[in-house]
C-alpha cells in the first residue's frame, strides 16, 4: 500500500549527503521530531514537541493522527499506510530519485514543453549515473536529467526528510524547520509530496 509523504530535499541534487545522525540531532533540537523508535527494522521517529508549529497545515480542518497506535503489532502497518505522522530520515552517498506512483511528466526547465519520454531517460540514468545528460526535441535544450521540473511531484537528492501521514498539498514546512536545513547543506530545501 503506498503512504502519503511529504518529502523535504536539498533543492541543488549536487548537494554534499548530511547524514541521518546530524540530520535527526538537528530536528530533535528544533522539535520536529522525537526519540528514534522502531519497525520493520527501521528506525523512524515519532513527532516532537514543535512538530505543529514546524509544519503548517492547510484547509479547514485536516485529518492529523500524531501519535501511533498503542498495539505494538499495528505500528508496522499503519506506518507502511501512512496512516499517523512520523519521519523517516535517509542520507545516502547514491543520488536516487524519488516520485509519486502517478507522477506527471516533468518540463523541460527552458521551454516548458512536457518531456513524453522522460520514463525511458530515467531508466537509462538509473542504469549508467554518468550518463546524466538530457536534450529537449522542442527547443534543443541540453542540460541535466536532475533539472528536469517535477512540480513537486518528483525529485533527485542524498537526503530525505520524509513525513509520512501528510497528504499531498495538505501541508507546509514552516520558515523554522527550512532554514535549520538550509543551515545544514548551505542551501535551500525543497518539497515534493507523493505517494509510494
Amino acid at each position: 500500500m503506498a503512504a502519503p509523504k511529504l518529502i523535504l530535499l536539498p533543492a541543488d541534487p549536487s548537494c554534499p549527503v548530511v547524514s541521518s545522525e546530524r540530520l535527526a540531532a538537528e530536528l530533535q533540537a528544533i522539535g520536529l521530531i522525537g526519540p528514534p523508535a522502531r519497525v520493520n527494522n527501521e528506525t523512524f521517529y515519532p513527532t516532537g514537541e514543535n512538530f505543529l508549529q514546524l509544519i503548517s497545515f492547510l484547509g479547514c480542518s485536516p485529518s492529523i493522527e500524531l501519535q501511533p497506535p498503542a498495539d505494538p503489532l499495528a505500528v508496522a502497518a499503519d506506518s507502511a499506510a501512512g496512516k499517523f505522522c512520523h519521519v523517516f530520515l535517509s542520507s545516502t552517498d547514491t543520488l536516487r530519485f524519488r516520485s509519486d506512483l502517478h507522477a506527471s511528466a516533468p518540463r523541460c526547465p527552458q521551454c516548458h514543453t512536457p518531456v513524453a519520454d522522460w520514463p525511458s531517460r530515467l531508466h537509462a540514468w538509473q542504469m549508467d549515473p554518468e550518463d546524466s545528460e538530457w536534450h529537449c526535441m522542442q527547443c534543443l535544450y541540453t542540460g541535466d536529467i536532475t533539472r528536469l521540473g517535477f512540480r513537486k511531484s518528483a525529485g533527485f537528492g542524498r537526503n530525505f526528510v520524509e513525513i509520512r501521514g501528510i497528504y499531498p498539498s495538505e501541508a507546509v514546512p514552516g520558515e523554522v524547520l527550512l532554514n535549520t536545513l538550509k543551515s545544514l547543506t548551505r542551501g535551500d530545501w525543497s518539497t515534493l509530496y507523493i505517494k509510494e
